[in-house]
């Protein structure tokens, strides 16, 4: 890929030594030696510094992500996004002639900028092709690494991104947009010696399209840089004509509530009403499926901002289709739906009552087949790519089997495993587990999540619980969660998830399959899970 940052390669030259070749989603590249790779969500970033002399390179590339803007549009969009409103740069990106490299459309541009006093060296490639857009981001403020750079731009290529055309859905008829769709976008404060500077704020925003057609609309903004969140609501009745989707609100409010605890999941009080309107909107709709990247786009397009969705650009509004219909928001604590009737509602719940004998044999109670599968718990670590993963496998025959993966990069450098195995049985609406073995594994980290090798193995501590459950139907997310409450917090299940409906709460879902395992056992590992 020469042709791809010649600006840099004439600089550089182009003999060293580097890794094996990987890939990313749709580039492969070779990783220099001493470089430190870490994937989050959507990329990948490759780090290399040097405390001594303070000098760093850093590269990220992109997943692919749907697009149907032209290669220019995508070009100015992420330089905008990623570059001029993190860092501060000394002009405008100065531009290298437009390439086609397999099937790509290429544009390339770098700058100036200032980072901490000292100047630096900012690059963007960004390559569009099949109906979607990746990027490649070069930073550095030295020369120091000038031979590994030439040899990592010297091995990136791009796959043919025939694989990745959007199959378009039907335009035409109304139930190819029925669902969840939502935009999810991480706050960034910047650039500070290489690294992305995330917040732990976030915008979210979210269409939940029902088939009776009427929609509801939320949107939650939780900024680092305000004081209060910004929670909006509406619903109302939508039509489609061909590719026109209009949206007609009957009924919708915001507000802006305080924080608490300056914590991304809790709320303060509601402090006043927002100066939000109701808008009919005809939009310009468009729904691909992506291949490549596996996942459903829909893009919004009208010809004037909107209250609701904010500042047009040239891809007009995008969001991502939420196959398993699991909202990103949650409502206030408080927070009264008036507007919503019971066919829309988002809140409102019904409970799945279980049908729960009074003995204990499990092999005669039916609530033994309402519990019976997997059941999952999944939380972000703030300001990070890490998360802790918890998941419960109940057996027909009234066996259980309980594993977590952590992953910290705040309290720990390794990927931690915690397995255990036991009976549980059913007594009303109580359950309870009585583990019998159990184990703590410490592996070291093998590029993003993967584990390594066995550092350590730790006998776990075993806790007997009773709780009060609950086989809890959500009709917003069209989900039923098993509700565990218990008055403490325990080791197996962690910090409480706790919702406006339950206290001292653990909410555990369905994962998209509800016979296979979603956490990925360690390769060499001695336990065996079943169900």
């Amino acid at each position: 890929m020469k042709k791809i940052f010649p600006f840099l390669l004439i600089i550089f030259c182009c003999t060293t030594a580097f890794a094996q070749k990987q890939s990313f989603d749709v580039i492969s590249y070779s990783v220099p030696k001493g470089w430190q790779q870490k994937q989050n969500e959507g990329s990948v970033q490759l780090l290399a510094s040097d405390k001594k002399t303070n000098a760093y390179i850093m590269a990220i590339i992109t997943n692919a992500s749907p697009s149907n803007a032209t290669a220019i549009e995508n070009f100015n969009s992420k330089w905008k996004a990623a570059i001029k409103d993190q860092i501060q740069l000394d002009g405008e990106p100065t531009m290298q002639p437009a390439s086609n490299e397999n099937g790509w459309d290429i544009e390339t541009g770098s700058a100036i900028y200032t980072d901490n006093g000292a100047k630096g060296n900012v690059a963007l490639l960004s390559a569009t092709g099949g109906g979607q857009t990746v990027s490649v981001l070069i930073m550095y403020n030295s020369n120091q690494y000038e031979k590994e750079l030439a040899a990592f731009l010297n091995s990136l290529e791009l796959a043919k991104p025939t694989a990745s055309q959007p199959s378009n859905a039907s335009n035409s008829s109304k139930a190819s947009i029925v669902g969840l769709w939502c935009d999810n976008h991480l706050e960034i404060s910047g650039y500070y010696n290489g690294y992305a500077q995330y917040t732990a704020g976030y915008f979210r925003r979210e269409y939940n399209f029902k088939a009776d057609g009427t929609y509801i609309y939320r949107a939650k903004n939780w900024s680092t840089l305000l004081n209060e969140i910004l929670f909006v609501y509406e619903v109302g009745t939508y039509t489609v004509n061909g590719n026109q989707l209009t949206i007609i609100p009957t009924q919708g409010k915001g507000g802006w509530w305080g924080k608490k605890d300056n914590n991304t999941k809790l709320w303060g009080a509601f402090i006043k009403a927002s100066s939000f309107k109701l808008e009919k909107t005809t939009y310009t709709f468009e729904i691909n499926y992506y291949s490549g990247i596996k996942e459903h786009g829909l893009y919004l397009k009208t010809a004037n901002n909107t209250e609701r969705d904010g500042t047009t650009g040239p891809n007009g509004f995008s969001f991502k289709l939420y196959d398993d219909g699991i909202s990103i928001i949650d409502n206030p604590p408080g927070f009264k739906a008036d507007a919503e009737n019971k066919s829309v509602t988002a809140t409102n719940t019904k409970t799945a009552q279980p049908a729960i004998s009074n003995n204990n044999a499990n092999a005669s109670n039916p609530a033994v087949n309402q519990l019976a599968g997997i059941w999952g718990q999944y939380q972000n670590e703030a300001n990070t790519s890490g998360y802790d993963w918890r998941e419960y496998y109940f057996n027909p025959d009234g066996t259980y089997q309980f594993l977590q993966k952590n992953i910290s990069y705040l309290y720990h450098n390794d990927i931690i495993y915690a397995y255990e195995k036991g009976s549980y049985q059913l007594n009303g609406n109580q359950l309870t587990l009585s583990p019998q073995s159990g184990t703590v594994e410490s592996w070291t980290k093998a590029g993003s999540d993967k584990a390594g090798k066995l550092i350590k193995t730790d006998k776990r501590i075993l806790e007997k619980i009773s709780y009060t459950f609950t086989l809890q139907y959500f009709s917003g997310t069209q989900k039923t969660n098993l509700v565990l409450q218990y008055p403490t917090t325990t080791q197996r299940d962690g910090a409480f998830s706790n919702n406006n409906t339950y206290k001292n709460a653990w909410l555990y879902s369905r994962p998209f399959d509800p016979n296979k395992p979603s956490i990925e056992l360690p390769a060499g590992t001695k336990i065996n899970f079943r169900y």
